[in-house]
């Protein structure tokens, strides 16, 4: 896949606006940072989105990430 993006940007939207995924991808309902580990390493609790009838649920997911 070519993206026609700069890696800069692209870590922006990833990283640093990792809380408004929700808006952009329709997988994913919430993102939170709850806890920040130096500068570039993060604790996140996710929720999945709900699929079409509802046949699996929301899930959570808490995940250590590093940039």
């Amino acid at each position: 896949v070519m993206l026609e993006q700069k890696t800069d940007e692209l870590y922006e939207e990833l990283v640093d606006n990792m809380e408004r995924m929700g808006e952009w991808n329709p997988n994913v309902k919430q993102v939170k940072i709850l806890q920040k580990i130096g500068q570039d390493t993060m604790i996140t609790h996710e929720v999945s989105a709900e699929t079409p009838g509802n046949v699996v649920g929301p899930r959570d997911f808490v995940s250590v990430r590093c940039a």
